[in-house]
């Protein structure tokens, strides 16, 4: 029965891919399916649909490919997106039940700080750094961060934010490691399970020190992605 769910997410995820012009979707499809007894990675893969439904629902060209997972053409520009899945988290969970006790007064929610030793931004962060190697040289990077947390939801922009001056920080900490310097900026995407493809919030922010320098006219098409 799982195996058979795993086939309908493949199959509804190729179809919704052709039918919006995606390029490269036979060889995704087929990485998909190999992967099949796996549902938890499929599940991850899958996060490259949403992302590549969303570019494509704003004009932009997607072709599906690896390391990185999209190749983008939008507004005259070309640029990659690595992406990237955050899974419910037990803070999540904490969260939910916080809000649920909660007379009505303020409640504080996102703050893994505790739970993982890590907050969010500094995960996003260090998926940044750990990425480094799927950053094409001499080109524009994006890392997009697919998140199903609801500590998420509502603050995408200001995770997406904290996370690209954490990485800064930490791009300054090692100014020789020339790979950090490809990722021109961090996307987080704030969504509902693993069903939909629908974003409901995004926020991007600039990283400070990466090169070739990117265009306002993209930084701005990214900030205004997604919002309503």
């Amino acid at each position: 029965m799982i195996h058979d769910l795993t086939d309908l997410h493949i199959e509804d995820a190729a179809s919704a891919l052709r039918r919006a012009g995606a390029r490269g979707v036979d060889a995704y499809e087929l990485k998909l399916r190999q992967n099949a007894p796996n549902p938890t990675q499929v599940i991850n893969h899958l996060s490259e649909t949403r992302v590549a439904l969303m570019f494509l629902g704003s004009g932009a060209q997607v072709t599906m490919r690896d390391s990185p997972d999209l190749e983008i053409e939008w507004l005259g520009e070309r640029f990659y997106a690595e992406v990237k899945q955050f899974k419910w988290k037990v803070q999540d969970k904490l969260d939910e039940a916080a809000m649920r006790g909660s007379p009505g007064e303020f409640v504080v929610v996102g703050d893994t700080s505790q739970s993982e030793g890590r907050c969010s931004y500094q995960q996003v962060s260090d998926v940044a750094r750990k990425k480094k190697g799927q950053y094409v040289n001499g080109a524009i990077n994006v890392l997009v961060i697919d998140s199903e947390s609801s500590g998420c939801f509502d603050l995408a922009e200001t995770l997406a934010g904290s996370a690209a001056r954490e990485f800064d920080e930490e791009v300054r900490r090692a100014p020789g490691d020339l790979a950090l310097r490809r990722l021109h900026g961090i996307m987080v995407i704030a969504s509902w399970g693993s069903a939909g493809w629908n974003s409901r919030n995004v926020g991007f922010e600039k990283t400070e020190h990466a090169l070739p320098h990117m265009s306002w006219k993209l930084i701005e098409a990214f900030r205004s992605i997604g919002q309503e």
